[in-house]
């Protein structure tokens, strides 16, 4: 945090410029939001737009307000576009620049400083969850079954094994490795399954065989509403199953990428304390 006499003065911080796909989006704002608390800056809003991955029939525009309003990022924030009068001042390298007094700062994210500040991240998910909940989401029935609800995001159908996303693929047999331990120490008739991801249903054979009802190609809001009401979310190497995570709140089970494990979250190697992650979660929220 900056020191008080070398704060700017109405500075300001804004992401904007990109066309890919809303999770991308998205998690780009969160960055500049978490770099403009770090350097005393004022985080100002400028909704998604040209967002990647529309569906047909779909405009453009109608695309990116449904991204905007689902996450609902801008809430409570200055509008960038009400700041017409300030000079513009593009940001190449976020996480080397001196900000600038009375002056709106320009980037296309902030990653770099950002994923060296996993504490960040869990410091800005609540406010991030209360501007999710300001708008009417999908219906996802069968959450009050009494019974423990289980996630499982498997990142199919843009990556493989071979081919230039192999880097974001995770072999069916690491997810069913993970899926077993939760079902073994929570009991089987205790447990929802929930798979979402794309593909052909015999392609995931080996988890219907333990439980798992297929949620494939499916609306991807829908999709990931399911994933933040989950109690466990069995991460992929993704920004949308990291996004839900941050959002839900659950007991998360990480699968190392390029973003960081936040604080609370289980890595591979601690994945048995799952169980009292759950357990300390369910008494917070009682």
């Amino acid at each position: 945090m900056p020191l008080p006499f070398l704060r700017p003065k109405d500075s300001f911080i804004t992401c904007r410029d990109r066309d890919d796909g809303g999770g991308a989006q998205i998690s780009a704002r969160i960055s500049t939001m978490i770099l403009a608390r770090l350097k005393g800056l004022t985080y100002a809003h400028t909704p998604v737009s040209d967002v990647a991955h529309r569906p047909d029939g779909v405009s453009s525009e109608d695309w990116s307000a449904t991204w905007e309003n689902f996450f609902n990022l801008g809430a409570g924030e200055i509008q960038a576009a009400d700041l017409a009068g300030y000079p513009l001042r593009p940001v190449a390298k976020p996480h080397r620049f001196w900000p600038r007094s009375r002056s709106l700062h320009v980037v296309a994210h902030c990653h770099r400083l950002t994923n060296h500040r996993p504490e960040a991240w869990a410091a800005i998910a609540p406010a991030l969850r209360a501007k999710y909940h300001l708008s009417a989401k999908p219906e996802s029935p069968g959450y009050d079954d009494g019974r423990l609800q289980v996630a499982v995001h498997l990142r199919r159908g843009d990556v493989a094994v071979t081919g230039q996303f192999a880097q974001w693929f995770t072999p069916d047999e690491v997810i069913l490795e993970r899926l077993k331990r939760v079902i073994g120490m929570a009991g089987k008739d205790r447990v929802n399954v929930r798979l979402f991801s794309e593909g052909k249903p015999e392609d995931f054979r080996a988890f219907t065989e333990l439980g798992a009802t297929l949620h494939l190609d499916e609306d991807v809001f829908e999709t990931f509403h399911h994933l933040v009401k989950s109690d466990v979310l069995i991460m992929a190497k993704s920004t949308f199953s990291y996004l839900g995570a941050i959002i839900g709140g659950q007991v998360c089970l990480y699968e190392p990428f390029w973003h960081p494990k936040l604080p609370g979250w289980l890595g591979p190697e601690e994945w048995e304390g799952w169980d009292r992650k759950l357990n300390a979660r369910r008494m917070a929220g009682s």
